[in-house]
């Protein structure tokens, strides 16, 4: 029973001092907010990556059976329904390879397989001497690109003095 009488006084109390802890965060947080605007802002990470610059002579890629069927497709399917949305069309036309038998996807497997001996040759061909040219590529590119934050961080610093934390020479000639 004393405690059922004692808490309401003890919550007041704890109450109290949470509301004057919370009143100094306020205050500490505009000062802050007044210091802000001073302070150098912090260049941040992009929240998205930079997409990787592909090199204009590298070998595509080779195309699947489905993309195939579709190419000789869209025309066809476009021409039958006028007034429906490119994903609509895309998705009649993958419900239709769906439903196409084996036999029926040969020719569009034979291409597909073509096509990547053709990526396999054209990869064996893309040496080391053109992706040295691509590095090259970037370089000239992006030479012009660097920022005056990123010219400082370059620049190598100056050699500091072989001093010890207490200001004396760390080599002494005399014993």
């Amino acid at each position: 029973m004393e405690n059922d009488l004692f808490a309401p006084t003890q919550y007041k109390k704890e109450l109290f001092i949470f509301k004057e802890f919370l009143d100094g965060m306020k205050e500490l947080c505009n000062k802050y907010q007044q210091i802000l605007p001073h302070v150098k802002q912090i260049r941040k990470r992009p929240k998205k990556y930079k997409k990787r610059n592909k090199d204009p002579q590298a070998p595509k890629m080779p195309q699947s059976a489905f993309i195939f069927y579709f190419k000789a497709m869209r025309s066809k399917f476009q021409e039958e329904n006028k007034g429906k949305q490119f994903q609509e069309i895309t998705s009649m036309i993958a419900k239709k390879w769906n439903e196409l038998s084996p036999f029926e996807q040969e020719p569009y497997q034979k291409r597909s397989e073509e096509d990547r001996k053709r990526y396999n040759e054209e990869q064996k061909q893309y040496s080391v001497i053109s992706q040295q040219q691509f590095s090259k590529y970037l370089q000239k590119k992006f030479k012009g690109d660097l920022r005056d934050s990123d010219k400082e961080d370059i620049q190598p610093k100056q050699e500091e003095n072989e001093d010890d934390s207490f200001g004396g020479n760390i080599i002494q000639s005399n014993f």
